[in-house]
């Protein structure tokens, strides 16, 4: 049993050597300008996941995730934490670092500590956990910054985030085929809400809101 174990596990390393490293890729929806190495060590210059630029990437192979059926990385640059794929899901785990702002709305960056999501082959979560917070571009309700924790809601994935006041909120709901992302503004005064109307938000129920959805 372990001879045919061990059998199996150096086939597979075998198979890895010879495997062009973007076939293994645990993607999409991760891409990447180039990508060059090895499948046991990968360069992904100019990576993206979605519409969000990641900057250069390298991802490290685990040869021991392969005893669990899974293919899984350990990835260095503007993110760091685990990617991994399996036949049947897939998902990042204890992944800290920083992501550029949301397209079309007026958030800066977004910061990841310990996060955590687990798709089916489907893209439907099945489990996140972890910090996140993200940085406004400008003080909106006098406020500079949400926070919250990433969840299932249904099949799809939500970002929830608020300021700690709750008159800023911003929600990011992810599922398979894109995104939704809403950002809405309470208490606003009049000055500020004249600009953030002219700037393409809408009043909607004494609050102004502003959306932007992608692939």
């Amino acid at each position: 049993m372990k001879r045919g174990l061990a059998l199996a596990i150096g086939l597979a390393a075998g198979l890895l050597v010879f495997t062009p490293a973007r076939l293994l890729l645990p993607s999409p929806p991760l891409a990447a300008a180039a990508v060059d190495g090895s499948p046991w060590q990968t360069t992904l210059t100019a990576a993206r996941l979605g519409q969000l630029a990641l900057g250069d990437l390298v991802l490290a192979l685990e040869p021991a995730a392969l005893l669990q059926g899974r293919l899984a990385w350990q990835a260095q640059g503007a993110l760091t934490g685990r990617i991994w794929r399996g036949f049947t899901a897939g998902g990042v785990t204890g992944v800290n670092g920083r992501l550029p702002g949301v397209p079309g709305l007026p958030v800066a960056g977004i910061s990841l500590a310990d996060a955590t999501a687990t798709l089916d082959g489907a893209g439907r979560c099945q489990a996140a956990s972890g910090q996140v917070t993200a940085d406004l571009a400008l003080p909106l309700a006098g406020q500079r910054q949400l926070a919250g924790a990433p969840r299932c809601d249904g099949e799809a994935l939500l970002l929830p985030l608020a300021s700690a006041d709750g008159r800023v909120r911003l929600e990011i709901n992810t599922r398979a085929g894109g995104w939704t992302a809403r950002l809405q503004v309470t208490g606003a005064g009049p000055a500020e809400a004249a600009a953030l109307l002219a700037a393409g938000f809408r009043s909607e129920g004494g609050s102004l809101v502003k959306e932007d959805r992608g692939a």
